[in-house]
């Protein structure tokens, strides 16, 4: 027995469609607030080529994770971090960051519990600061060029995995 087919008006297929887009923006706009600079706003993944110039942080205060991975820039702008006290987790893995363009201004997390940057062309000591975060319970630094020793800051840390496989460098860690 073959099933019936109705002809769909185009009138139907238009309030269909209406309907539908309606509910998708409904649903966007609950997911990430009505405003885009809204600080309802948890997660920013978007690819990034680049940190607009209008750059706020203090306006993502409840941003808890910030996935930067596999895009284009080379260094994370001085002053990115600061504003993001809720921030619990940063990836930064597989970015062509330039020596020494970690800042300092990580430390301001002061919720980070999750810290990686697999492959991110880290080179030489690891950074003393990374230590100094208090929450931090995984930190993620495989795959880079990093040399001993461990900075005397990770003494006091509550680290509960320390990833510092593959590292590329002549001079592999020891300890």
């Amino acid at each position: 027995m073959m099933a019936e087919t109705r002809n769909c008006t185009p009138y139907a297929a238009f309030v269909f469609f209406f309907l539908f887009y309606l509910l998708v923006i409904d649903l966007c706009c609950q997911c990430r607030g009505a405003n885009p600079d809204d600080t309802t706003m948890y997660e920013l993944t978007r690819s990034l080529y680049g940190f607009p110039s209008n750059w706020k942080p203090h306006k993502l205060s409840s941003l808890q994770k910030i996935y930067l991975q596999a895009n284009a820039f080379d260094s994370i702008p001085s002053g990115f971090f600061i504003g993001l006290s809720s921030l619990q987790e940063i990836s930064l893995d597989d970015l062509p960051l330039t020596p020494r363009s970690l800042s300092q201004d990580i430390t301001s997390a002061t919720r980070l519990v999750y810290f990686s940057a697999i492959n991110a062309y880290l080179t030489g000591l690891i950074p003393d600061f990374l230590g100094s975060l208090s929450s931090l319970d995984i930190l993620h630094v495989s795959y880079n060029q990093l040399t001993s020793p461990l900075p005397s800051s990770f003494a006091g840390s509550v680290l509960m995995k320390l990833f510092l496989d593959h590292q590329q460098s002549r001079d592999k860690i020891s300890g």
